[in-house]
């Protein structure tokens, strides 16, 4: 008897940044054109997640917040290089990284998963302001003192 061939494929994430000013249509008209592009080149689309604007580390095309969309997907090595080609060519996206989660993922076994829309994360406060050294703790001047001089002499 021959046992049914499995298919092995590599799991892929991408990580992209969209300007901050993008609209929520425009954010899935984005999604669903990738999809077509994984399903063009014989891949799947596990999950989009929609992780909402957020600080970035540094200023990233000169806006300090950007809206972040994670995409996890399955299919040959190809394909990585055809995806980040289709973000390159949209204008909305200011960078993106992708990485090779696991080799070897049975194509029929992994399932499709609803895509997610993670709540917006609280925006920090700013730190409050602290005076000269006595609002950490006061310390007397005695701790201060030194039994010496500057040049080390009693």
């Amino acid at each position: 008897m021959a046992e049914a061939q499995k298919r092995l494929v590599r799991e892929y994430e991408t990580i992209y940044l969209l300007k901050p000013e993008t609209g929520d249509e425009q954010v899935d008209e984005i999604k669903e054109r990738l999809r077509a592009v994984v399903t063009r080149e014989g891949g799947k689309v596990i999950r989009f997640t929609n992780q909402g604007k957020r600080k970035t580390a540094f200023p990233v095309a000169k806006q300090p917040k950007a809206l972040y969309v994670h995409c996890l997907y399955i299919g040959k090595p190809g394909l990585v290089a055809e995806f980040e080609r289709n973000l390159k060519m949209i204008d909305a996206v200011t960078k993106f990284e992708s990485v090779r989660v696991a080799d070897e993922v049975d194509f029929d076994a992994r399932q499709v998963e609803a895509d997610v829309k993670v709540a917006p994360v609280e925006e920090e406060r700013p730190r409050e302001e602290r005076g000269e050294f006595g609002e950490r703790g006061e310390r007397g001047e005695e701790a201060f003192e030194a039994p010496f001089d500057a040049r080390g002499e009693e």
